[in-house]
């Protein structure tokens, strides 16, 4: 069996995940609608901030990667490894946990259409 993703250098991740830019499209916008109700349900007992739909394909009307990112604002009291944990049990593997970020892969139902960035505030 390979390395786990969080154990993978960013040329692996590259190289596993390559980024090509593509015309925008429309659908992300609902991508990110079915990733914010998700992770909504995920995290309704925890003290989040915000929700936001981020990065280029957020921007209507440029090329952009055909990845969704999302960024999830916690409270400050909330510990990000209880929030990894829920979110790793629930396919969303972390890449590279710090002590104030968290960034995870997308969610295997979603087929890597989206790589949520996580981080505190």
């Amino acid at each position: 069996m390979g390395k786990d993703l969080s154990e993978m250098t960013l040329e692996e991740l590259w190289e596993l995940y390559p980024i090509f830019l593509v015309e925008h499209d429309d659908r992300w916008k609902d991508h990110f609608n079915e990733i914010e109700k998700m992770l909504t349900g995920l995290l309704a007992d925890r003290p989040v901030v915000r929700i936001s739909h981020i990065g280029s394909t957020a921007k209507p009307d440029i090329w952009a990667k055909n990845i969704v990112d999302v960024m999830v604002e916690i409270s400050q009291s909330i510990d990000v490894k209880d929030i990894a944990r829920i979110l790793e049990q629930n396919g969303f593997p972390a890449l590279n946990p710090g002590q104030n970020t968290l960034r995870v892969a997308g969610s295997s139902r979603n087929e890597r259409s989206a790589i949520p960035g996580w981080r505190t505030m």
